[in-house]
């Protein structure tokens, strides 16, 4: 039996071991070997991603029966939708990206999915609905949280090469703090679902299955943007 403490580290070890995070699109992107349409491709598709993102974690808090859960995705939702300001919800902050990009409503309201996302958003969907709830936990509360500011530690770069001020990168540059809070906040509310072997072995599954997914997804970014 591994103690809740070891599964935690060993499954972060294993989400930054995982060939999403070295997925060739990360260091092309890092570079900036992308044109200026190839970046407004990326971010339409992307942004089609983060208008997803809130409902996974909707969908296992309205799941577990656990109200330190509840109330730690509770809380990350708060965040999600700007503590109350619509102008600071993460979909607007991704949209003022965009408008620096100089695309406008048109442009991405009418957004063709990629083929790669769907799978992604479906993937993500049954897991976070249909499976045990530990699943789920592991989607939400590991996978989406602990690796994404390593992420757009990638993204950042490539987009300061291109000239976009860190005032358009709000989105970018507030989700690695505030991740690597959500993460801790997840692990602190999770540990007395992850003690039993057979537990753990049910996020895991949720994290692989999310990262793979994402593999996936980045694989369809990447023949976009390039």
């Amino acid at each position: 039996m591994m103690e809740t403490e070891a599964f935690l580290k060993t499954i972060k070890e294993e989400m930054l071991a995982h060939p999403v995070m070295t997925h060739p699109f990360w260091n092309r992107f890092e570079k900036g070997a992308f044109t200026k349409e190839g970046l407004k491709r990326f971010s339409l598709h992307y942004y089609l991603h983060v208008l997803q993102t809130r409902l996974y974690d909707a969908m296992v808090l309205a799941r577990t029966p656990s109200e330190a859960i509840q109330a730690t995705l509770a809380s990350i939702l708060w965040d999600e939708y700007g503590r109350g300001d619509p102008e600071e919800t993460h979909p607007a902050q991704f949209r003022k990206f965009l408008r620096a990009l100089g695309l406008q409503e048109q442009d991405w309201n009418f957004v063709t999915p990629l083929p790669e996302f769907e799978v992604y958003r479906d993937v993500h969907m049954r897991l976070c609905q249909d499976y045990d709830i530990r699943v789920g936990l592991g989607v939400v509360g590991l996978a989406m949280e602990y690796p994404i500011p390593f992420l757009y530690e990638k993204l950042v770069p490539g987009f300061r090469r291109h000239g976009i001020s860190d005032d358009a990168l709000a989105f970018f540059l507030e989700h690695m703090p505030t991740d690597e809070i959500h993460s801790s906040l997840m692990e602190a509310a999770m540990r007395p679902e992850l003690k039993a072997p057979e537990h753990q072995a049910l996020a895991r599954k949720g994290v692989k299955r999310s990262l793979d997914a994402r593999f996936l997804l980045m694989g369809g970014l990447e023949r976009i943007t390039f």
